[in-house]
């Protein structure tokens, strides 16, 4: 663990919208250094959908923040609170999740989370949170909800105004913040991790802890990460996402179409948001790009091209994010006559996938040669018009369509592929 404590205390509340108690991070600091252990930091992610996004990557790098600075990330995979859904933020309840959908997304999640985080067991520990919560007898959750009052949960804003709209409120949905606390009782949290939406749930760990007779936690608030849109925030049900299993290219030109500020904010906001959150530049290192904008010795697009070459660098590597920003500037920045062949990427496939008259069922080539993330995804970016062979979109993802060795497959405005067949 690190010995400078003002300078830990410094790094973990940089980039964060608040730290509640304000005083309470360096008390919880001086507390672990006196007793010579870490501190047990908590993040928990419910697996609702299959990948991640930078959104999601901005809570997952201060978690890493904590690693490096020595202490216990414990990164709580809520596979029991994900069949109920967190309602923060949402207008309506959540249509449940199957076991195996859980599971699966679970998968993912920890398989990306890795890309983040370190994955030395002294600094990170993975937990399911149905160890706990699925063997919670009638009389354990009649305990727990009467620590809580139905006022103190009304006062949430997102249930508020739900019941303000005469909109349905599932009572189920009452009990989440009341589980997500309860895993905080659980793990014993220092410091538990979220996104402004996530206020309501994170005071609700301090109050529980203190009811079951153990320290509170400091909870510590993120700012949401705009999408592409730059006003919304990043969410795949709004289609202003950047996952982060795009590839390398695609990444970074999502990064690159992010406006340079968002609408009644100071210029260059959202560059400089990007710095902060999706890179998790320090504090010294945004003030710097913060200061050249200003002055003009730095161009906006020259300062995003450097966030999205760093973006990229964190997810695929050094040299990918080097192709992909000579790959961007030859299209959009020189100016090239370059045509869409010559950018693009040989993709085999299993010749197998094309019938006698050597047809293809296109949302399965969609989804086997990576394009697309499943055949149903396949299926709705052709239904959008966002599928192209050789230049013609194909629309009906019911249609065989022949294919051929070289023929050129575009998907969307920035992954291309020229096909070939494997013999199988």
């Amino acid at each position: 663990m690190k010995n400078d404590l003002k300078e830990q205390v410094e790094v973990m509340a940089s980039g964060c919208a608040e730290v509640l108690p304000a005083d309470g991070l360096l008390a919880k600091v001086e507390l672990a250094q006196k007793e010579g252990r870490p501190l047990t930091v908590k993040l928990g992610v419910d697996p609702t959908a299959p990948d991640l996004h930078l959104g999601h990557a901005v809570p997952l790098r201060k978690l890493r923040q904590f690693q490096d600075l020595g202490h216990k990330a414990v990164l709580i995979i809520g596979d029991f609170t994900a069949k109920i859904g967190d309602p923060s933020g949402r207008s309506a309840t959540r249509p449940p999740l199957t076991d195996e959908q859980v599971v699966a997304n679970a998968k993912t999640y920890t398989d990306q989370a890795f890309r983040i985080l370190d994955d030395d067991p002294e600094k990170l520990e993975i937990v399911y949170n149905s160890h706990w919560l699925a063997v919670l007898n009638f009389a354990d959750i009649l305990s727990l909800t009467s620590r809580f009052t139905v006022a103190g949960i009304l006062v949430r804003d997102d249930f508020a105004k739900r019941y303000k709209a005469e909109q349905s409120i599932g009572l189920h949905e009452f009990l989440y913040p009341l589980m997500q606390a309860y895993d905080s009782v659980e793990i014993g949290a220092d410091i538990e991790l979220g996104g402004t939406d996530q206020k309501f749930n994170l005071l609700a760990g301090r109050e529980l802890q203190e009811k079951s007779g153990k320290e509170p936690q400091v909870a510590l608030t993120l700012p949401l990460l705009e999408g592409t849109d730059g006003v919304k925030k990043m969410s795949k049900s709004y289609d202003n996402h950047i996952g982060l299993t795009f590839e390398p290219a695609d990444m970074f030109g999502k990064v690159m179409s992010v406006p340079d500020e968002a609408p009644g904010q100071d210029r260059f906001h959202l560059i400089l948001k990007y710095y902060q959150l999706a890179l998790g530049a320090l504090p010294d290192e945004v003030a710097k790009v913060a200061h050249a904008l200003g002055a003009e010795t730095l161009d906006p697009r020259d300062a995003k091209a450097e966030a999205a070459r760093r973006i990229v660098e964190t997810y695929h590597g050094a040299a990918a994010a080097e192709g992909a920003k000579a790959d961007f500037e030859a299209r959009f920045r020189k100016g090239s006559q370059t045509s869409a062949a010559d950018l693009a990427e040989e993709k085999k496939v299993p010749g197998t996938l094309r019938d006698a008259d050597g047809q293809v069922w296109m949302p399965k080539l969609l989804a086997t040669s990576g394009a697309a993330s499943s055949t149903s995804d396949g299926r709705r970016l052709m239904e959008q018009g966002g599928v192209k062979l050789n230049s013609v979109a194909l629309t009906d993802p019911r249609e065989n369509v022949a294919v051929a060795d070289g023929d050129l497959l575009e998907v969307g405005k920035r992954k291309k592929y020229t096909l070939s067949f494997t013999l199988d």
